[in-house]
């Protein structure tokens, strides 16, 4: 199964370790999963438990407009990229949850 998520709040929010456990939790089960960040969800790179799911074989994408407003450096392992990725993960996975 593949598994997209949408991140859209800050590092502070619940939704943060709720997307992590989440993503964890689906890897070990051995499914797919890709995370879109946007709006002050770009923030979460810098969090490095959020940034550790890399290494777990979760995809992340930001959404790079939202990180330039921001001010926010490229990260290694993570797409900046636009709401076309956002809209690819979207219709590519089996199952979508939205954190907002």
């Amino acid at each position: 199964m593949k598994l997209g998520i949408l991140l859209t709040t800050s590092p502070e929010n619940e939704n943060t370790n709720t997307v992590i456990e989440i993503s964890k939790a689906a890897r070990e089960q051995g499914h797919d999963v890709s995370i879109f960040l946007m709006y002050d969800g770009v923030y979460n790179v810098n969090k490095k438990e959020f940034a550790e799911l890399i290494g777990k074989g979760i995809e992340i994408a930001i959404c790079a407009f939202n990180a330039e407003q921001r001010k926010l450096a490229k990260v290694d392992g993570i797409l900046f990229g636009s709401q076309y990725d956002h809209a690819c993960i979207a219709s590519d996975v089996d199952r979508f949850i939205s954190f907002g």
